[in-house]
């Protein structure tokens, strides 16, 4: 039985290294790294928001949903800040309904979150160009609005989603840096996942080195805040440390107490929302 397991292991290391055993690990890459639901299943409008559902396009024909949330009314409203929001690999803009009408009410800016392709009712199939396709489409639109300050847009990205944000932030496109970045639970690359999760897997190194934010980040300018959950299993508080002491100044960690992976925004968390308040604060007007 021995001799058989290690001739198969060493008939998928050969596969895995030939050409067309690389096109079948990355088939299988992508069936692990993106989890997509198509079901809409909550609205903001369920939850009595007043919002926008839309509909864009990118460059490579895909037809993507988002929904854009006004700044609500007061003297302390800021229209002037608009916060783009890349969400993680699971589900769909359904499932961070409530967390984005936190964001909204609590720090007084528009807020725009939009489905990666294959997420709910965005077409096509998600990869990592695709998605980096994605965000670029959706910062277009964004800017393409008569009611948006294109130098008050904000990148947030959470788990996988801080990878595209920063991807975006840091990219050879004309003029795609945002006012600030903020980035919660991020993570430096997928082999460095792997290894995390994979300790005891020989075929970990064979992972590609996709979504890394740690080779990029150093080229990021601007503010930037990172968040990372004490209670965190899924991303390790190193995997957060490691591209946060890389980027430029200026940059604030702030480390979120009692919160894991996917723990909601809303309630209990007053100091959160103080961190972020003082983050989008700290931003330059449009007047500077």
């Amino acid at each position: 039985m021995a001799k058989l397991v290690d001739m198969a292991t060493v008939v998928v290391v050969l596969l895995a290294l030939s050409g067309t055993g690389m096109k079948l690990l990355e088939s299988f890459e992508w069936r692990f790294m993106f989890f997509p639901t198509t079901s809409v299943d909550l609205t903001l409008g369920d939850l009595g928001a007043s919002y926008e559902d839309v509909y864009f396009s990118t460059e490579d024909g895909e037809k993507l949903n988002g929904w854009f949330v006004p700044a609500p009314a007061g003297d302390d409203s800021r229209p002037d800040q608009t916060i783009l929001w890349f969400h993680g690999n699971g589900g769909n803009l359904s499932h961070r309904a409530p967390d984005v009408l936190w964001m909204n009410r609590r720090l007084k800016a528009n807020v725009f979150i939009f489905d990666y392709r294959g997420y709910g009712r965005s077409t096509g199939s998600p990869t990592e160009e695709g998605v980096y396709r994605d965000s670029r489409a959706a910062l277009e639109y964004l800017r393409s609005r008569g009611d948006v300050d294109p130098r008050g847009v904000v990148f947030l990205g959470r788990s996988l989603g801080t990878a595209v944000a920063v991807e975006l932030a840091t990219s050879n496109a004309e003029d795609t840096s945002p006012a600030g970045l903020i980035l919660i639970s991020p993570f430096t690359n997928t082999k460095d996942m792997a290894r995390v999760h994979n300790r005891l897997n020989p075929f970990r190194f064979l992972v590609p080195n996709r979504f890394n934010s740690l080779e990029r980040i150093p080229a990021s300018r601007g503010p930037l805040l990172v968040v990372h959950g004490d209670r965190d299993r899924t991303v390790p508080l190193r995997q957060a440390q490691t591209p946060f002491a890389a980027a430029a100044e200026p940059k604030t960690f702030y480390l979120w107490q009692g919160a894991d992976h996917n723990s909601d925004l809303g309630i209990g968390n007053q100091q959160l929302w103080d961190e972020l308040g003082r983050f989008m604060a700290s931003l330059p007007g449009p007047e500077n």
